[in-house]
This record gives C-alpha cells, structure tokens and sequence, in this order.
C-alpha cells in the first residue's frame, strides 16, 4: 500500500488506518475555513489592516484601528438564521400503520429532545454546510447526541467517519474512527467503531467555544494552525454496532447542504466588499467631518522687529515663526498671521455616493443568497403579493434542506428506536413533521379546517392543515370521543327527564294518538284507558 502519512504509529498498511488518517487530515484542513464562518457571523471579522493608510501617525493609526473592529456588517448572522429558524420539526410519526397510527415513533422523538437537537444540527449546517448525530447505544441521557462539525467529518458515500475528542481531565486527545464493512458483493456484515488516542497536555484542533484563537485566525493570515500529530495508537477492542447494521448505516449520521457549504460560505467576497465600504465611510465622515484648513502666502519663516509678537515680548526677532499656538479655539478667539497670509479652507466630502453604492450591493446579495431584501433592509416597501413572490427563493431552499434532513433524521431515529429494543423499527417507514416554512394564523388554519371537515377526515384535517403530531392527534381523537359520550348521555339524560315530567303532569298517563279515528287518548303505565280527550 502506499504511504499515506498513517497517524497510527504502529500501522501503515490496514485500511483503518488509512479511513482514519484521511478523515483527519480532511477534517484538520477545513478547520481554517470553519474559523472564517463562524467569525463573519459572530460579526467579529475585521477589513485587513493594509486597508489603513500608510504614513499615519500614532494617534491617526488607533484611530483607524478602531475603524476596523466598527466596519463590520452583520449580515451573515440575519442570512444564515433566516433559513434555520425557519426549518421548524414538530413530531415524528410512522407511516406504514394505515390503520391505527403508531404514537410510538413520537415519543421516542420526544424522549430523545430532537426538537432542540434537531434545530442544533440546522443551525449547522446553515453556518458550515455539514451537521451531525450521533446514535449510541447508551440510554443515558439520551441516545442521540448532536456533534459538532469542528469535530466529526464523514466520508461522501457514508461508509467511514471520523469523531475527534480531548479529554483535559485524562490528557489525551482521541478519534474514534467509524466504518461500515462489506462482503464481495456489497452487502452490509459488519458496522463497528474503533478508537485511537495519544498523550497530549492541550488539544490539536480548534473547539467551536474558542473564539478568541478562532477570529485570530480569520483576522490575521499569518496566524499557524497545530497538526495533528502521528504518534496515536489504538485502543485495545472494537465496538461492535448491532443497530447500525440493522438500518445498514453508520451510527453517526451527517446532514449535508447539498452543495457542502454553508448559506453565505460562497458569498463571503461580497459580505467582505460591505465591510470594506463602511470602513470607508467611517474613515470620510471622521477624517473630513471639519474642514482642513491652510495657510498660504507664507513668505519667511522668522520673526521681525514689526511682528506683535516681538513687540508684546513674545518671541524674538530671527526667531522661527511657531504656529502651533497661533490658532487657538472659540468663538472670540483672534489668530495674528503674519503679514500677507491668507486661510484655505477645505469642501466637506460628500458620501452619499457610498452610500447609494452600499444600499445596491446589499440588494445584489440579497438576490445572490435567495434573501428577502426587506430582511436585510427594513426600508423596503412594496405590497404584499410582491413580498410573497421574493419569498419564494428561499421557501424552496428550506424545503430542500428540509426533505434532505428528514432522510438523516430518519436513519438517526431509526437506529435509536432498534437500539432501545424495536427491532421491527428497522423495517418500517418514517417521516418528519414539519411546521408550516411560512407560518399561517391560527384564524385562517381553523377556517380551512371549517371548510374541509366535510370533505376530508378529521385526522387528515389535524395531520395536514393543523400541523399536528401523531401524539397530539391521538389525545384529540380522545377528547372527540369522550365529547360524543358526554353528549349522548346528556341527550339521553335529558329524554328520560322528559318523560318523566310529561308523566307527572298527566297524573301517570301519557298521551296517544288512535291512528284509526283520530281520537287522543290517555294511557297509563299500565296500559289501561283513561278516557278520550279533545284535541
């Protein structure tokens, strides 16, 4: 085999090896990219320093370094949330059971907090292109866990993967290397994961919480990440995953972007032009906020006899002529120049043609990332069906995300429910309930419901209209039960007073109609005649 650049010290030749050192090394590579994200959406990105102009002096320099950290626009922050608080998960539910829907499926999505994990993994994959679960074997405390993509990469066809880790407490850093082994023919055999680890007093990889070294990198180019070293080992045992070759995956499952980027990863030019542009204005409006002014005519550079200076004492005759007093501040403030000068005054700079520009490259990345403008300009105005027709970009980008998360929730879900001992899970169909992308009011959900109660069931109606899940359809269905119950024993509570009162006010008789002659007749309980009666 060729030399790969194995990080297990003692193997260069087993194809574990080999999976675990290639998905290190990818992961390790993308770390840099991860920094330059995570630092445009924290807002935290700085214009490069050469932006400043050179030949300043010290003061001028802190105050164009301060320019840098206040020119940034947050815009990435507002593009990336846009799509992932819009993916909203609200059940799951079985779907092969026609006749009696299974509730089964919804507790083991309550049971294991998908709701928030879920949204975790969204926020993911809107920010860095890749999110990721993890199913264990363990029940405690739950048997999904979200992982971090500063941590975990997993290789395109979902056949290997990589889960890096550092312990402080142990002083060692690990990777558990995940793989899915088949026969000649393809078919699944065996699904298992295997750990290597090494002494280390600090870990190789950057943590997601590290900020500070994180925007480091971004801001400064000549920041150098660490390597991981190749002086792991292997743990003695593998583990075998029972449940991942029941669902024939891998137990860590990633939910990919479809493009493997984040929202704004390809926009980051652009978000990066904006920034240049408001550094820009700040550097006009303050710099040339008050007019530089200049004197001219200036003719000799020493004091004479004449100057009021000499003759109040001041200065000397020969003297250098000093300036740096003259100009004192107020408004009856007198300047004495010397004789035949004259003051230049400078034009305030106008910026409004940043302005303009600013305000037409905000439009070209709103339409760039499938952004409504009147998200990031609130000074939009328009009507509403042209507000719904701008939204319709990014409608059909989270429904896309949507249909590819529910493939990975599925598989995860899945896994977890064999895992906790249903084995027929593993056969079986499931989906995804999602809230509406563009949630209606709760006015106009009940009027469709109203309008479709005699054409449609009422669990299609809950399930497809109200948006709600198969737990919650159930204890609907219960309360609808247990309503028609209370009515008809009201109903019926309610005859049998009835009668009981038309029979008291007879004395014991009921009135009857003879079909025959017309006559009305009063009949006691008994069936006895109590006589005609008039009508």
């Amino acid at each position: 085999m060729v030399d790969f650049g194995s990080l297990i010290a003692d193997d260069n030749e087993s194809l574990d090896a080999y999976w675990l050192t290639v998905l290190a090394k990818r992961l390790e590579a993308r770390i840099p990219k991860l920094c330059k994200l995570r630092t445009f959406y924290d807002g935290a990105e700085f214009v490069p320093t050469n932006a400043i102009p050179s030949g300043v002096d010290q003061t001028s320099y802190e105050i164009y370094r301060r320019f840098l950290e206040l020119g940034t626009v947050n815009y990435a922050r507002v593009i990336a949330d846009n799509v992932s608080t819009r993916q909203k998960p609200i059940g799951f539910r079985q779907v092969s059971d026609r006749a009696v829907r299974s509730v089964e499926a919804d507790t083991a999505w309550a049971d294991n907090h998908m709701d928030l994990k879920a949204r975790q993994m969204f926020h993911d994959v809107s920010i860095y292109g890749s999110g990721y679960l993890l199913v264990t074997q363990f029940a405690y405390p739950q048997r999904i866990k979200v992982l971090t993509p500063w941590e975990t990469w997993v290789e395109d066809e979902a056949e290997a993967a990589v889960w890096y880790t550092y312990s402080e407490f142990e002083g060692r850093e690990y990777l558990q290397l995940f793989r899915c082994e088949r026969d000649d023919s393809g078919v699944l055999k065996r699904v298992y994961s295997r750990t290597a680890s090494r002494e280390s007093d600090r870990r190789t990889l950057l943590a997601e919480s590290d900020t500070e070294n994180i925007y480091k990198v971004c801001n400064d180019p000549e920041t150098k990440l660490n390597t991981l070293s190749s002086d792991f080992h292997w743990d003695d045992g593998t583990e075998e995953c029972s449940f991942g070759l029941a669902c024939g995956g891998l137990p860590l499952v990633r939910l990919g972007s479809g493009t493997g980027m984040g929202v704004y990863e390809p926009h980051l030019p652009m978000l990066a032009s904006l920034d240049q542009e408001r550094f820009d204005r700040f550097c006009i409006q303050t710099m040339q906020a008050f007019r530089q002014r200049a004197i001219r005519g200036m003719k000799r550079a020493v004091y004479t006899e004449n100057d009021i200076q000499v003759v109040n004492g001041q200065k000397k005759a020969g003297d250098p002529v000093d300036l740096s007093d003259a100009f004192a501040m107020g408004p009856a403030a007198l300047w004495l120049l010397p004789e035949g000068c004259e003051i230049w005054e400078s034009q305030v700079t106008d910026i409004q043609q940043w302005v303009t520009a600013s305000s037409a490259d905000v439009k070209q990345l709103a339409a760039a990332t499938g952004t409504p403008l009147d998200v990031l300009s609130p000074d939009v105005s328009g009507s509403a069906e042209g507000a719904q027709l701008k939204r319709e970009t990014l409608v059909m980008r989270v429904e896309d995300l949507n249909a590819r998360a529910n493939d990975a929730l599925v598989r995860a879900m899945r896994m977890a429910m064999v895992a906790a001992g249903n084995e027929s899970a593993a056969a079986e169909r499931f989906e995804t309930v999602w809230a509406p992308i563009a949630p209606n009011s709760e006015l106009s959900e009940a009027q469709t419901a109203s309008f479709l109660k005699d054409v449609l069931p009422p669990k299609t109606i809950m399930r497809q209209y109200l948006h709600m899940t198969e737990t919650e359809i159930s204890e609907a269905m219960q309360d609808m039960a247990d309503n028609t119950y209370q009515n008809a024993f009201t109903t019926a509570s309610a005859a049998t007073d009835a009668a009981a009162q038309a029979s008291e006010n007879t004395g014991g008789f009921v009135r009857v109609d003879d079909s025959e002659d017309g006559v009305k007749a009063l009949v006691d309980v008994d069936g006895d005649t109590g006589g005609d009666v008039d009508g």
